[in-house]
């Protein structure tokens, strides 16, 4: 029998024993194209390389999961474009549920892509998506698929939704006792977040995300690392109905604000040296960080061993040019 936490209105505290459950994420699949160049010319064409794999935040997740075992619904919106058609066979022979994806006509839809150009070491040196498409996860999608979803012992979002879907899928969680889960995706995206923190569990950003959220973003922010932390604790510290958030800070590693007693606290939790010669690129690092978080809590590890499941599972994904390495089905 397993055990997961379940969620009251005041807080992640209930526990329920269940025979079987799952995971449910919500959001958004597309084809990673990934340049990299050891010389990048500006406004001009850089000699490299270039690959593609299956991506999207949500699908990534939903692999990640598969790939710890979990048994993950995803629920996403594709083509049937020769793109759709490739990340549906890729996703479920990943061992993913993907019988609930949406699938709309080539004729009027293009399934989403994902370019980024990345320099020698890994590291984004720019991007563009074009995901359109998911605007189609729409209400009447969600209403379709709400004994999926109200069935689920956890339900991750990521913030590639619009923001109706957002509000409405925490709506639903408040309404169902369900855990949630919310991935900031990136600082533009995370801003339909605001307004609705006290209806988010668990929120997974980093450091400039949070500041957005927080209201303490400054444009050319001059204050040293240890110093964001500390203010972003300090606005913390104010707010009761803030989540539990887990902020990914790269080779800084992760911290956990959280609540307890009604008192705030932080924890540090290092990042797993990786020697830089070992670092093929960075992509899929925060995804595998919050499905790591995800399975660690469904399988019953204490929240900081969850979130070192996460960092492990990050330090195995930038090791590979895969942006879900399953490498890390070995570490649980």
């Amino acid at each position: 029998m397993l055990t997961i936490i379940m969620r009251d209105l005041k807080g992640v505290s209930k526990i329920s024993d269940i025979k079987e459950y799952s995971i449910v994420v919500v959001g958004g699949a597309n084809l990673d194209i990934k340049a990299y160049s050891k010389n990048y010319i500006r406004c001009s064409s850089s000699p490299g390389w270039i690959e593609e794999s299956p991506g999207g935040v949500g699908r990534n997740i939903s692999e990640n999961l598969a790939n710890f075992g979990q048994n993950v619904i995803f629920l996403s919106v594709l083509s049937d474009d020769h793109v759709g058609k490739e990340l549906l066979r890729k996703t479920k022979d990943a061992e993913v549920n993907t019988e609930h994806i949406k699938i709309l006509s080539k004729e009027r839809f293009r399934t989403g892509i994902y370019s980024a150009h990345l320099d020698h070491n890994g590291e984004l040196i720019g991007a563009i998506n074009d995901m359109k498409i998911l605007k189609e996860i729409d209400l009447e999608y969600i209403d379709k698929n709400s004994e999926v979803i109200t069935a689920a012992q956890l339900l991750v979002i990521d913030c590639n939704l619009e923001e109706n879907i957002i509000e409405y899928l925490l709506n639903i969680t408040r309404e169902r006792n369900i855990v949630n889960l919310i991935e900031a995706v990136s600082v533009e995206k995370s801003l339909k977040l605001k307004g609705k923190l006290e209806m988010i569990d668990y929120l997974r950003a980093n450091i400039d995300e949070a500041e957005i959220l927080l209201e303490l973003r400054e444009k050319n922010n001059k204050f040293s690392f240890s110093k964001r932390i500390n203010k972003i604790f300090k606005k913390y510290s104010k707010r009761s109905e803030l989540p539990v958030m887990i902020i990914s800070a790269g080779k800084e590693g992760v911290y956990l604000f959280e609540k307890e007693n009604g008192k705030s606290k932080y924890i540090h939790l290092d990042a797993q040296k990786v020697k830089q010669e070992n670092i093929i690129e960075t992509t899929g690092a925060g995804d595998a960080l919050t499905a790591g978080l995800a399975a660690g809590l469904c399988i019953r590890k204490n929240l900081n061993e969850a979130i070192n499941l996460g960092i492990k599972a990050a330090s195995i994904t930038i090791q590979s040019s895969l942006t879900c390495n399953p490498e890390i089905k070995k570490i649980i």
